[in-house]
């Protein structure tokens, strides 16, 4: 989610895609009222792309959601935190620039945007860093704050909703790589379980529920371990928290996982994990042009996740 050029329209992102009128405004316009939220839908003093709206209406990528301009939120000044930064590691994460996209390998523990109490994120330092190159950089998807991987960042708007159109047609191919909590009894082998996000407590979370968006995700299994499995995975939808959520519905939570995982994890307390082992590791997509060839990008393992792995080969 950003706000548009007038600072009461939001432009919806994917990771409100299918979300609820009704509950995108309580999330967005936290503090409110819940009978003003629906007496401002009802009224139509909110709106999608310019026409009133029932709140059970479901968000659409690119989306324009209109709310009253006295409703938006202030930003409180202060000092820009990015300026006294040397952010010239950022040119090192960048794994290939075209003339309208780049491809990025985000570290662990850096958010992708800032926010809930983050200052600043990827998208804000890539601005900060590329700010004489007059671009326009939008994230073009998300991943986990602990997740490390691949993000494309799009530099025109064309491209940002080109991208954004080929993850609606299913034309975005994304794997990651995650080492889980022990082993199952089939090697390759599909999750198709509903998912719905949970609000009901300080951190959200998303869990299985039959009367929650659909989600499948491919599992293939790279290498069995005593205490866990090294998996590709390959999220079939695109749901928040997808991978984690179906890795802990089949019992196997990835190692690191604080939110969805286990106390007594082995890989933690025994191979010198220090963080979620989720990595995304290559993606696909159609090239802009006729030429029906795709664009492929791979990003390696981490050397700390290299060295967990070592650690436990070397004990198993």
């Amino acid at each position: 989610m950003k706000k548009e050029k007038k600072n009461n329209i939001i432009l919806i992102d994917l990771n409100s895609d299918g979300m609820r009128l009704d509950n995108f405004l309580l999330k967005t316009l936290k503090g409110l009222p819940k009978a003003r939220i629906y007496s401002m839908i009802r009224k139509g003093e909110a709106r999608i792309n310019s026409k009133r709206a029932k709140p059970m209406t479901r968000l659409k990528t690119d989306d324009l959601i209109r709310i009253p301009p006295h409703l938006v939120p202030g930003k409180p000044k202060e000092k820009n935190p990015i300026k006294a930064m040397d952010l010239n590691w950022i040119d090192e994460i960048i794994l290939h620039e075209e003339k309208g996209f780049l491809v990025v390998n985000k570290p662990s523990g850096l958010a992708v945007h800032g926010g809930s109490g983050v200052s600043f994120g990827l998208i804000e330092l890539l601005r900060r860093h590329r700010e004489k190159k007059y671009e326009t950089l939008e994230l073009v998807h998300r991943i986990d704050k602990e997740t490390s991987g691949i993000i494309l960042i799009a530099k025109k708007r064309s491209i940002l909703r080109t991208l954004h159109q080929y993850f609606r047609d299913g034309l975005i191919k994304k794997k990651y790589q995650a080492l889980l909590l022990g082993n199952p009894v089939e090697e390759d082998f599909i999750i198709d379980q509903p998912i719905r996000i949970d609000r009901s407590n300080k951190y959200r979370k998303s869990i299985i529920d039959a009367e929650g968006l659909k989600a499948i995700t491919e599992f293939k299994m790279v290498k069995r371990f005593s205490h866990a499995s090294l998996f590709e995975i390959s999220p079939i939808t695109g749901r928040t928290h997808q991978i984690r959520a179906h890795s802990a519905f089949i019992n196997m939570p990835i190692a690191g996982d604080i939110r969805y995982g286990i106390k007594n994890d082995i890989i933690k307390k025994s191979f010198g994990l220090k963080r979620l082992f989720l990595h995304a590791s290559e993606i696909s997509f159609p090239q802009f042009d006729t030429s029906n060839s795709n664009y492929h990008f791979k990003a390696d393992l981490s050397e700390e996740l290299k060295a967990v792995l070592l650690n436990i080969n070397s004990l198993d």
